[in-house]
């Protein structure tokens, strides 16, 4: 490692520290006074709750802006440089500006795999945290109100509507369930459905098994005092496909898809959550080659022109993930395609910039 190598990683390592922590308490502070202090005062909130819950996101948070506080650490090392003649006078010595930005790439592929590897650890376990004191502390509790519950294509071929369910109790009233067969039709109907955390299974309580023959004639009814119910899916497995893809790892989305895909449920959304996965922390890699051709033409303006240009080409990005994501939600782009597609063009973009930077 040379001695630019090291004033290059010196200032771009500090930099990009202070740029994350100030973006983090930035929109920690938007989103307070914005957005929970109205949930704060209503719930009576506690501050070290408050606290605990801003902790558990935080992790959230720099997924977010990481790629953006990199932009900027690199506009401002590489443009500082360049607006006090150093990159000038390092092309004049003879060293291409490959291998001036080498440091910053080497820095940025490093920090892209960081933040995979936060992602696939705490990251997941403390957004779950920040979900749970939302749940508990921030709302109603929804279950209250008990709303009813569907699931289609269960173990068996059953499916199963839930007039009055609580997620909480693990208990239902008023059920009905189906099994369609060519031979025959069998539906259920229950008072009561109830999950035994013991016995690990769901038991029926009060009601009726009917069978009906191909003709549509009903056979003989059975009363169904209490027995276990003709499904083998957990709790686990019933919810687990309503929980935020950002509160699950790459690992636990691809068991999600494929336990979807046995249940004939439909995956697109799951599929681009989990490229998304991969897609999402590689930014930071793909931004480095747009903040060094910015960097070398914004020979003036410092800290200003360095945010003002880094907020245009966030939100310009911003937009281009959110179109590509929703193609590919809604099925008109392939899930893969869609989470990488606005890297894939942001990285042509900088390293056409990059061949054409002057040296």
């Amino acid at each position: 490692m040379t001695t630019v190598d090291r004033y290059f990683a010196r200032r771009m390592i500090t930099l990009l520290i202070q740029a994350l922590i100030g973006f983090v308490f930035l929109y920690i502070f938007i989103d307070l006074l914005t957005h929970r202090d109205l949930d704060i005062i209503r719930y009576d909130v506690p501050w070290t709750v408050v606290v605990t819950y801003y902790l558990s996101f935080s992790p959230q948070i720099i997924f977010q802006v990481a790629p953006f506080a990199l932009l900027v650490s690199v506009l401002l090392v590489i443009g500082n440089a360049a607006q006090h003649n150093e990159i000038t006078a390092m092309l004049a010595g003879g060293v291409s500006l490959r291998r001036l930005v080498r440091t910053p790439v080497c820095i940025a592929l490093a920090f892209s795999a960081c933040l995979f590897a936060v992602q696939e650890t705490i990251g997941a376990s403390a957004l779950r945290r920040s979900a749970e004191i939302e749940d508990v502390y921030f709302s109603t509790n929804p279950n209250l109100d008990r709303p009813g519950i569907s699931w289609a294509s269960l173990s068996g071929g059953w499916t199963c509507h839930i007039n009055k369910f609580n997620r909480i109790a693990l208990t239902g009233e008023d059920v009905i369930m189906r099994l369609h067969t060519d031979e025959s039709v069998d539906q259920i109907l229950a008072r009561r459905i109830y999950w035994d955390e013991d016995a690990l299974t769901w038991y029926l309580e009060d009601g009726v098994w009917l069978e009906f023959d191909a003709d549509v004639a009903m056979m003989k009814p059975t009363a169904i005092r209490q027995r276990i119910a003709p499904i083998k899916e957990t709790p686990d497995d019933l919810f687990a496909m309503e929980q935020s893809a950002s509160t699950k790892t790459a690992f636990e989305l691809a068991s999600d898809i494929a336990a979807a895909r046995e249940r004939a449920v439909p995956t697109s959304a799951m599929q681009v959550a989990y490229y998304v996965k991969f897609a999402q922390p590689a930014l930071s890699f793909v931004m480095v080659f747009l903040a060094i051709p910015f960097a070398v033409r914004l020979q003036r303006g410092g800290l200003a022109v360095s945010f003002g240009t880094s907020i245009v080409i966030a939100m310009i990005y911003i937009v281009v993930f959110a179109v590509s994501v929703s193609l590919g939600q809604a099925e008109r782009l392939a899930p893969m395609a869609a989470a990488w597609t606005p890297n894939t063009l942001f990285l042509a973009v900088g390293l056409l910039l990059f061949w054409r930077t002057p040296t």
